[in-house]
């Protein structure tokens, strides 16, 4: 069993550390730990370096230490299990259940197969976001805070500053420009630290939800964002909302986020990886 943390003072983050320390001993089990760095690609390189001679893998953290574990082992036939111990944990909030099922799901041998996206290089497993959402990430995560609050604060703040740019892309097969106020490729339910953007999402289906959300005016944003917060957005008559498999942004220079974290800037090209990773279900 390999063991991966972000290291954190958290009480709750070191309650979930020492609680499966003592049942690997209980277990007569030695687990290997990897104390993440903050540097990416290295991390990526020496976990999946590791988990060549593992079969599990344990990620103890919130949706960015997810993220760089799902992109270190895309390639492994390790499974994945989770102990929510992050800030905004959107991907665990989406299974509505308490810390004790996760708990139980590391050493439970049931097991689902669940999809897994792309945009350019990077792999995702809960939510991708070009434009508003990305800008929003980035003043959060410089500001070392991600929560819900913290989301949407921050986000009525950008609202005021924010400058749309045209999107000029391709979903489906279907050919769009608009004026971008967040485009959204959801494989899970929440994002945002809390925001319940797809609720029609499945994680097994091999479909994206896609949610095109076009810019207006300052007053039509705000009440774009309002219904987001409201879950209310798929009311929106602007609101182009699909379910894909494919999508590509030609639009160059926009900020994507990926799971919460800044990936880089369109161009893009978004897919689906269906049923590509074995995860420890709660």
């Amino acid at each position: 069993m390999l063991i991966i943390i972000k290291p954190s003072d958290k009480k709750n983050h070191k309650n979930s550390v020492d609680w499966l320390l003592k049942e690997c001993k209980k277990r007569q089990i030695e687990p290997e730990l990897y104390l993440t760095t903050g540097k990416f690609e290295n991390d990526c390189a020496d976990i999946a370096l590791l988990a060549k001679n593992q079969t599990q893998v344990v990620v103890i953290g919130g949706d960015g230490t997810l993220h760089l574990a799902v992109n270190a082992l895309m390639t492994s036939r390790c499974s994945i299990a989770l102990i929510p111990a992050g800030t905004g944990n959107d991907f665990a909030r989406g299974f509505a259940c308490k810390q004790q099922a996760w708990y139980d799901a590391v050493f439970n041998s049931r097991t689902e197969l669940i999809d897994v996206g792309q945009i350019n290089q990077r792999y995702f497993i809960n939510v991708a976001g070009i434009g508003f959402d990305a800008e929003v990430v980035t003043k959060l995560n410089k500001a070392g805070s991600f929560s819900s609050f913290g989301y949407t604060w921050q986000g009525i703040k950008q609202l005021f500053s924010f400058r749309a740019r045209s999107l000029q892309g391709e979903f489906n097969g279907k050919a769009l420009n608009y004026s971008n106020l967040a485009t959204i490729f959801a494989n899970h339910h929440y994002f945002g630290g809390g925001l319940k953007i797809a609720p029609r999402a499945k994680l097994n289906d091999g479909q994206l939800d896609c949610y095109c959300m076009p810019a207006g005016g300052l007053l039509k944003n705000l009440l774009s964002f309002l219904y987001l917060l409201l879950v209310k957005h798929h009311s929106l008559h602007a609101l182009e909302y699909t379910r894909l498999t494919t999508a590509e942004i030609t639009t160059k220079g926009l900020a994507i986020e990926a799971d919460g974290e800044l990936v880089g800037f369109t161009p893009a090209k978004v897919k689906i990886h269906k049923q590509a990773l074995r995860f420890h279900v709660p």
